[in-house]
């Protein structure tokens, strides 16, 4: 009796098997994203790098602050995707905007290229050196750029920054009442702000 295929059958079969295991091999890691991605792929993508990602508490100090946030501050975040300290630091501010809920506070994030080559015309635009880097704007301007470290408790050093940066912004701002009738600052409280609630002064405004 004559064998079907015989050594050809078998070394086509083998062939087949370690091409599709080379082709498994090749396709089991996604690329990178480069661009805009959700706060929800960013903390997808930090769990699984970084597994104490899943436990990540806020700072109950950075909560309040960011909660007592009026006037809208927004956060853009570049970050290297490929890099598990970059993807942990941006998870915690977008879990932090999540905890803290207030709509005065809204969270970008951006995914750039190792070397920063992708995406150029976002990185062109906002003038980015470095990755991780991240820049806030209050009331439209920019108010804040920083680079954090790998340890850094990112939402602390941003509430007090962003704090910081408001209560110069609005000392510079002490003798201008319309900035002040429409910009709230109740919560600066180290402003010298006589001129708004001293004696003497006019009501009205946001405080």
């Amino acid at each position: 009796m004559r064998r079907s295929g015989g050594p050809v059958v078998v070394a086509a079969a083998l062939a087949l098997a370690m091409a599709a295991g080379a082709a498994g091999r090749g396709g089991g890691q996604s690329p990178a994203p480069v661009g805009y991605i959700s706060k929800d792929r960013v903390i997808e993508m930090a769990t699984a790098a970084d597994a104490t990602v899943a436990s990540f508490a806020p700072s109950p100090a950075a909560l309040a602050s960011f909660a007592a946030l009026v006037d809208p501050v927004h956060i853009r975040f570049f970050l290297g995707p490929s890099r598990p300290a970059d993807l942990k630091l941006a998870a915690a501010v977008g879990l932090t905007a999540a905890a803290v809920a207030n709509p005065a506070l809204t969270v970008e994030f951006i995914a750039v290229a190792d070397d920063l080559s992708e995406p150029a015309a976002l990185i062109a635009e906002n003038a980015v050196t470095k990755a991780p880097e991240i820049i806030v704007y209050w009331l439209d301007s920019e108010i804040v750029r920083i680079h954090p470290e790998p340890a850094a408790v990112i939402e602390s050093d941003l509430a007090d920054l962003i704090f910081q940066a408001r209560t110069e912004i609005a000392q510079d701002m002490v003798l201008d009442h319309d900035f002040f009738k429409f910009t709230f600052h109740k919560d600066l409280l180290a402003l010298e702000c006589k001129r708004c609630h001293g004696p003497g002064s006019r009501p009205g405004g946001p405080s």
